[in-house]
């Protein structure tokens, strides 16, 4: 490990390296439901998800439904969150996200509005806890705001952009800054929408419905916890050494864990 971080502790220097490593294999939401569902149900499972395209008219209603699950998420989960919330607990998080996955499956699209509301609500409260957990204030414009941001990051990059995950966490994070709520709402909606589609996606595989709506919504949360943990460690420490040394920090540990990879 480079020389680059002396002010770190070792504890502070692990919660980082655990941060970037987290980031760093935080693409391939599809890839990895896929793999689930060909391990379960076998390779077709995995080549219709692979291969289904939505068209570009249901696209844009999913990026719109994303910006309204997003928006009433945040007045309910981050505004409203409570000292001990029972959907914030990881396992039973996972229940639930199962449960109105199944019904989403089920139901088929008539059933995905409500299915993807109830989700991003459920995906919001736990990275509420989470930001509570690494010492935010929930009361403040910029954790509120921290939280909206989480849905930002992840996935695979948008047209054009071949960043590795890392550098894009903080390209994104430099975009957002300082935007109005409304226009960061509607940018990060956009993002979101993709990761609202793969979802769409993956419930819609042919003769799995429930089934595969159960096993996505627990893959969707979980993705969405890691990114959180990773945003808000990453914020706890800034707060402790400094955006700027934290973010060198970061950048040599990535590089020494894809070395390391390499090697």
């Amino acid at each position: 490990m480079s020389d680059l971080m002396p002010s770190l502790s070792d504890a502070d220097r692990s919660s980082l390296t655990d941060a970037v490593r987290r980031l760093q294999s935080s693409r391939g939401l599809v890839v990895r439901a896929a793999d689930l569902l060909a391990t379960l149900f076998g390779s077709a499972a995995a080549y219709g998800l692979r291969n289904l395209n939505l068209s570009s008219t249901l696209s844009g209603k999913l990026q719109g439904i994303a910006e309204q699950a997003l928006a009433r998420a945040f007045d309910v989960a981050v505004l409203g969150i409570a000292e001990d919330d029972w959907a914030a607990r990881p396992r039973r998080a996972r229940l639930v996200a199962a449960f109105t996955g199944a019904v989403g499956g089920f139901t088929g699209l008539p059933g995905f509005l409500p299915d993807a509301t109830l989700t991003t609500l459920l995906i919001m409260r736990n990275i509420a806890a989470i930001a509570r957990e690494e010492g935010e204030d929930l009361q403040s414009e910029s954790s509120r705001q921290a939280c909206l941001e989480v849905f930002a990051f992840g996935g695979p990059p948008l047209a054009g952009e071949t960043e590795e995950p890392e550098f894009g966490y903080w390209s994104m994070r430099f975009a957002m800054h300082g935007r109005p709520m409304m226009l960061l709402l509607s940018q990060i909606a956009a993002r979101y929408g993709l990761r609202i589609s793969e979802k769409l996606a993956v419930q819609a595989v042919p003769l799995l419905g429930a089934a595969s709506g159960a096993l996505v919504n627990s893959v969707f949360l979980d993705h969405y916890r890691n990114l959180a943990r990773v945003h808000f460690t990453i914020r706890r420490l800034e707060r402790g050494y400094g955006g700027i040394e934290i973010r060198q920090a970061a950048d040599q540990i990535a590089a020494d864990l894809r070395l390391a990879r390499r090697s």
